[in-house]
């Protein structure tokens, strides 16, 4: 089934549901054997994900909530952004893409994370809450409490854990 169109005429393609995808082909890949007989189609998808979302990432780190309008729920938002920038990170660290590639990326996102979304006393903000597409969990700020929070901070500290990694 081909993407709802925006208000704005264009496909909407939700980050935090491609940063699922993301995740969930790392999640595959990390267990699954090298010589399995269909993992490089796996690494394929992801590459290829990857490759699509970079130039989608915003001047200040985040992605938008909704990926190519941001016109339609543009804005920062947490949890597809640290999705992304896992799916790198382990990219990286795989050996599947050198660091150049997406490095300037992780490090702009997770700078923005860290500065911009983690609250003092350990809370993030720009979580979006549960639905089936960005206008669902609405308003998505730096104070917002979503429905569900405990979705942003695993995302959170799965792109930590592997930024960690690089180290």
């Amino acid at each position: 089934m081909p993407p709802y169109k925006t208000p704005a005429g264009k496909n909407c393609y939700w980050s935090r549901g491609n940063g699922w995808i993301v995740a969930a082909l790392v999640r595959v890949l990390d267990i699954m054997p090298k010589t399995a007989p269909h993992r490089s189609e796996y690494e394929k998808m992801l590459l290829d994900m990857l490759a699509a979302v970079a130039p989608l990432q915003r001047a200040d780190g985040y992605w938008n909530v909704s990926l190519t309008d941001p016109t339609d729920f543009g804005g920062k938002e947490l949890s597809g952004t640290a999705l992304f920038i896992y799916g790198m990170a382990w990219a990286i660290n795989n050996g599947l893409v050198k660091n150049k590639t997406y490095n300037p990326a992780i490090v702009k996102s997770w700078n923005a994370l860290q500065t911009e979304s983690l609250h003092e006393d350990g809370f993030l903000g720009f979580v979006q809450g549960t639905g089936k597409e960005p206008k669902d969990g609405q308003p998505v700020t730096y104070t917002s409490k979503p429905d569900f929070e405990d979705y942003g901070l695993g995302c959170f500290l799965l792109a930590g854990s592997e930024i960690y990694k690089m180290q």
